[in-house]
């Protein structure tokens, strides 16, 4: 890939992840839920019932983190965790699951983000929404076929941003939210 249609290519998903956050953020207003706890409750209305490590691992985030969040959630009434139970049973390992409440809330904006999409789309045949679903989920495929912390070499003389440098140096890849960090 060149240069230029990278540099293009990576714009582009810098724009796409910028929407999908002002989407968000606007659903989560709208439904007076944290945007974070918001994707928890599609993550959770997708997958079911998941431990929080797991969870963490989906999201590319630190186990603390979705513990937070998913505290946040238990104190609103939208999921409830549990521990196994029976022999050999590991009772560290909590599971979360959606309550009723959840349950309403992952169907409340499904339903708004598929007017929003239905708006925003309206001109676009099936072909056209099939060809830009694959293009996604390619993107998101090569992203998650990197190893975390995956460094890329720069070209000598270049950082990432643009900016003279000395040397090639290695440069750390930032990485646009995956689809599950962000409401969809």
């Amino acid at each position: 890939m060149t240069t230029s249609s990278s540099r293009t290519l990576l714009t582009a998903i810098e724009d796409l992840a910028r929407a999908q956050r002002e989407t968000g953020a606007l659903l989560a207003r709208e439904l007076d839920c944290p945007r974070a706890g918001l994707t928890l409750v599609h993550l959770l209305s997708r997958l079911g019932p998941q431990p929080v490590g797991d969870l963490a691992e989906r999201l590319r985030v630190d186990i603390s983190v979705v513990s937070r969040q998913v505290s946040a959630l238990v104190d609103a009434g939208l999921v409830h965790r549990s521990a196994p139970d029976g022999p050999g049973a590991d009772r560290r390992v909590r599971t979360v699951a959606l309550t009723a409440r959840g349950t309403e809330l992952a169907a409340r904006s499904r339903a708004h983000l598929e007017e929003r999409a239905g708006e925003a789309f309206a001109g676009w045949t099936p072909d056209e929404l099939t060809a830009a679903a694959v293009q996604v989920q390619k993107i998101t495929a090569a992203i998650h076929s990197l190893p975390p912390g995956h460094h890329v070499p720069t070209r000598a003389g270049t950082t990432p941003a643009g900016t003279t440098t000395a040397p090639a140096t290695t440069a750390p890849v930032t990485t646009p939210p995956t689809r599950e960090q962000i409401p969809a």
